[in-house]
């Protein structure tokens, strides 16, 4: 991957902020009249107890690169909060001067909904603390709540202490509130479901400053001015459960469900080569990779021998490996710290799985494509436990209540050249296609070109979302590509900022 560095990074930023162009709906912009001025920033930056960094800053460097390095855009300022009350001031602080605002845990997005030129981002990162409850009355093996900056990683380390295992993604690096407040599937979600499905309780401020505290049974609100109120109306809660990120508020905290674990973990890998024999197993190649949660002896487990025996003489490797814990068996899942790509979803139903769908994945395999370093697809088993899930209980796509798998496509761009010119729109295509055969996408692994995102992310969910988005956030004040209202997020070109970083007056 591509690293610029440090002074190139600094370069880009003063460029961008000389001169942008961006879509966003009459918001105050870096070179704006309305734009704050360096006092009040400066006002702003005394009241915080986490830190400001601007891109003039050697921080503001590590801080503003996405894991998708195509979608690095340039705020601002990045504001690495410390805890809620930073994220409140932040967003009253930028409701006062009608900024834009992005919020990054991690940066894990694929199409570049954490960041945006110009913005003010509120950084949760650095929000890292767990608590857990073993006398759960909500849940027999407990709960843990885990502020939004935590990684998947750490999480796992902490519940297996306890013996405990979590609803959570293979990708380490990955945190927790964009992951779950897309749905979140994980290898585990045919035995426990789905990420929203074991959620049981959030905290989140509102576009108006609001903190909320909201579950299945009641929403806590304490307003800026510190009066408190408390209701049943749990639609914020509902929306959260699969509505997605960066709209209906700046999620801080999740509570979960915990679960006693399986008594081992059996791991099957096996690759068959289809387009190019004698090549690696990873490339040209079929893989298949299962994990069993129970003893290799058991009865169940048997079953996938028959794949295991599957012409034998075809296999370019094929192995069980014993987990004696699902930690033990998630360690060994490594994810890219950087990549550079296109990636697109469907949700595949049981019909889903027809010749002309296996034409289709072969043929898109085959094609040779210019600047495209990998091309791959990637199925998720879904179904068991997550069908048990009613198709408007939680606000993911009612299409995830019946696919058996969600097939993800992935188009690897070679950074050894800056040009990856025709990879979004080869992907666009792609997607396109490949959306025919399913029923609905995981709004998490989707490209940045859905047409109908709306039906394709949500489905007859969307409609209750974008109501509820009015109802929390009438002026639209969050908004981000694809996201739910942003429909209504007019296209207003700034031209040229005539402007600079701020950097801070010293003395």
């Amino acid at each position: 991957t591509m690293v610029l560095s440090s002074f190139a990074w600094r370069g880009l930023a003063l460029a961008v902020l000389v001169k942008v162009c961006l879509s966003v709906s009459n918001r105050c912009l870096p070179g704006d009249d309305c734009f704050p001025t360096n006092l009040e920033v400066i006002k702003f930056m005394e009241t915080l107890d986490g830190t400001l960094h601007f891109p003039h800053m050697a921080s503001y460097d590590t801080l503003v690169v996405q894991r998708e390095t195509i979608y690095t855009k340039f705020p601002f300022a990045i504001m690495e909060a410390k805890n809620i009350n930073d994220v409140q001031k932040s967003v009253l602080f930028a409701r006062k001067w009608n900024m834009l605002v992005s919020v990054k845990t991690s940066g894990h997005d694929f199409i570049g909904r954490s960041t945006a030129h110009g913005s003010l981002m509120i950084y949760l990162g650095s929000m890292n603390d767990t608590k857990v409850n073993l006398s759960s009355t909500r849940n027999p093996a407990g709960e843990i709540t885990c502020e939004s900056g935590n990684t998947w990683l750490k999480v796992y380390n902490e519940v297996d202490k306890i013996n405990r295992v979590i609803i959570g993604g293979s990708a380490h690096t990955v945190s927790m509130a964009g992951y779950t407040l897309g749905g979140g599937h994980s290898p585990m979600s045919r035995m426990f479901g789905m990420a929203v499905d074991n959620l049981l309780e959030l905290e989140l401020v509102t576009a108006d400053g609001r903190i909320v505290v909201a579950n299945d049974q009641m929403t806590h609100i304490t307003y800026p001015n510190g009066s408190v109120t408390t209701s049943d109306d749990t639609d914020i809660f509902w929306a959260s459960k699969g509505g997605g990120g960066g709209t209906f508020g700046i999620a801080t905290k999740f509570t979960y469900k915990l679960h006693y674990p399986a008594p081992q973990v059996v791991q099957f890998v096996c690759g068959y080569p289809i387009i190019r024999p004698g090549a690696n197993g990873n490339w040209g190649s079929i893989v298949l990779a299962m994990n069993h949660y129970g003893n290799y002896v058991s009865a169940s487990r048997r079953y996938m021998d028959d794949l295991f025996f599957f012409h034998k003489e075809w296999q370019s490797f094929c192995y069980y490996v014993n987990r004696t814990t699902f930690l033990d068996y998630e360690v060994t899942a490594k994810d890219p710290e950087f990549y550079s790509g296109y990636i697109m979803n469907t949700l595949l139903q049981k019909e889903s799985f027809t010749d002309d769908l296996t034409r289709f994945l072969l043929k898109e395999l085959e094609t040779e494509h210019t600047n495209i370093s990998s091309f791959a697809f990637t199925g998720t088993l879904l179904g068991g436990e997550m069908m048990n899930v009613g198709a408007h209980d939680t606000s993911v796509h009612p299409g995830f209540r019946t696919a058996l798998m969600s097939l993800s496509a992935t188009i690897g761009w070679d950074t050894s050249t800056l040009d990856y010119s025709g990879l979004p729109e080869r992907g666009a295509v792609v997607g396109e296609q490949l959306s025919t055969f399913g029923d609905g996408q995981y709004p998490n692994e989707a490209g940045k070109d859905v047409v109908h995102w709306q039906q394709e992310f949500w489905g007859s969910n969307y409609k209750r979302l974008l109501a509820i988005k009015h109802q929390w956030d009438p002026d639209n004040f969050f908004t981000c590509r694809e996201c739910v209202g942003s429909e209504s997020h007019h296209t207003h070109a700034s031209g040229h900022l005539n402007t600079h970083p701020f950097v801070p007056a010293v003395g």
